[in-house]
Formats: structure tokens, sequence, C-alpha cells
């Protein structure tokens, strides 16, 4: 299968998606991944761990993939592995300038399993400020 799913626990506990990829991913696979992490999908409040051959991906997944994200001012935290100190510095600089600040490169799980379970804490503590009803007298 080219995109091979798990749920993980960070040390607080929150869920994360771990995602590698591998092989041709199809555009059809990218859609029904792309679709279980955004609203309505079953872990569409996961982390997500991404490893594998991303940057292998054709230009028409990666749309796919890029095409909606669920909340552009509280957005899931995103933690991608890279092995070469190269790819990590590109694929952060392109993060950087496509204004994505909630992806993060890393090069050993534990560090990004680290840092998201620190971006999941800010991550709900945000939702749950945004869901408390606005008070104030009405009248």
């Amino acid at each position: 299968m080219p995109i091979d799913t798990s749920e993980l626990k960070t040390r607080s506990g929150h869920p994360v998606l771990r995602a590698e990829f591998s092989g041709e991913v199809t555009v059809e696979e990218a859609r029904r991944y792309h679709a279980s992490v955004c609203p309505g999908g079953p872990y569409e409040l996961h982390g997500h761990l991404v490893l594998g051959k991303v940057t292998d991906l054709s230009s028409d997944v990666r749309q796919v993939l890029g095409s909606r994200k669920p909340d552009p001012h509280n957005p899931v935290p995103v933690a991608m592995l890279f092995s070469s100190t190269l790819v990590r510095m590109a694929a952060g600089l392109v993060l950087r300038l496509m204004g994505d600040v909630k992806s993060e490169t890393f090069k050993k799980e534990a560090d990004a399993l680290a840092w998201l379970d620190g971006e999941l804490i800010r991550f709900h503590a945000r939702r749950a400020e945004t869901a408390k009803p606005a008070s104030g007298n009405a009248g």
C-alpha cells in the first residue's frame, strides 16, 4: 500500500496519525487519505507524522494533499521526517514560503513526536478557547 497509516499517542496521550508514503501514490489514494484528515474525517483532530517518499510524489498528488486545510487559523500540526539534512532544509524553506507555520521537519521520529506533543497541547487549547461562548450582556 503506497500510504500506510497507523495511530500513535504522544507522551501526553494526544492521538497522532503516522503516514508512511512508499511506492507510487495515485491521485485517488491521495484523495482518500486527504479526506480522512480533513473535517469530518476520522483523523481530523490528530497530529500528523509523515515519513517515507514524500519528495517523490507527483505534482497532481501534491496538489490534492495541499488542496484543503481544515482550519487556517488553527491548523493541525504536521511533523515530517527526512534523513537528509539538505532535504530537511529545503522542505522547511518551502513550508515557510507557503506560510505553513504548523509543519516542521525532523531527522528522528522521537524528536518529531516530542514536538507534536507540545503543538497538540496548544492546538487543543486554542480549539477549546474558540469553542467557548462569548460572554457579555445582551441588553
